[in-house]
């Protein structure tokens, strides 16, 4: 049995996007190199949202943007490593190719699962549709790792990400549940 300290498997949803001023940010990418691995319609929507006066591309982890249907639709969306300009704090967007470009926002000073700041994650995956995922189990006196809770086991409808830190304790998958999205803690 493997030990750690924390085991996050409650589900709730990130709050709203609002832009702010552009600063100095460490480990960022300038806006102008991001658009060789973004879709032209994400770049469009970044620009067009403000997004790029509060967030830089983080490089922190490559790869750093991920597409795929996040959000069940049928259209390819794109996800990508964030770093705050204001307060520094990492996290991830994803934007939405519909009608509005939407976006979510996970970390990067926005609160997902008591988490403001993901600069732990060292890897950054896509985990495709039709999966079944569970969490892990955590032994709540020891927090010994007890395996996978097969009874809270998700069937993946859309595409979801793997965050994680590299062989170590600690991530999980971001998943869209039938309203925002949720949180899979995976040891």
């Amino acid at each position: 049995m493997q030990g750690c300290s924390e085991a996050r498997q409650s589900i709730t949803e990130p709050d709203v996007v609002e832009t702010g001023n552009t600063t100095e940010a460490a480990a960022i990418v300038p806006i102008e190199q991001i658009f060789d691995v973004l879709p032209g319609w994400a770049e469009e929507a970044f620009l067009s949202q403000g997004l790029n006066q509060k967030y830089s591309l983080g490089a922190w982890v490559q790869p750093n943007v991920l597409t795929g249907d996040f959000d069940g639709d049928g259209q390819e969306d794109a996800a990508f490593l964030v770093v705050n300009a204001a307060t520094d704090e990492k996290g991830l967007i994803i934007l939405h190719q519909d009608e509005h470009n939407s976006c979510s926002v996970f970390g990067a000073g926005t609160l997902f699962e008591d988490m403001r700041n993901m600069d732990w994650i060292e890897i950054f995956e896509k985990v495709d549709s039709g999966q079944a995922v569970a969490p892990t189990l955590i032994d709540e006196e020891t927090g010994d790792i007890l395996g996978e809770d097969l009874q809270n086991a998700v069937l993946l409808k859309s595409d979801g990400i793997f965050i994680h830190v590299a062989e170590a304790c600690g991530g999980g998958i971001i998943y869209k549940k039938d309203t925002g999205y949720g949180w899979i803690n995976i040891e």
